[in-house]
């Protein structure tokens, strides 16, 4: 069944747009989860 649907082409479509999609929502979630670039700046003490 998954075969058929990547033979046309509207599907297709559908189907990568969706996984790129959930790709993306997973490395802004984990952006955000592992607090990247929110570490303290090293001179605030001073």
């Amino acid at each position: 069944m998954l075969a058929a649907l990547k033979r046309h082409p509207v599907a297709g479509f559908l189907l990568k747009t969706f996984f790129y999609f959930i790709v993306l929502m997973l490395l802004i979630y984990l952006y955000g989860y592992y607090g990247a670039g929110q570490a303290p700046f090293i001179y605030n003490e001073f």
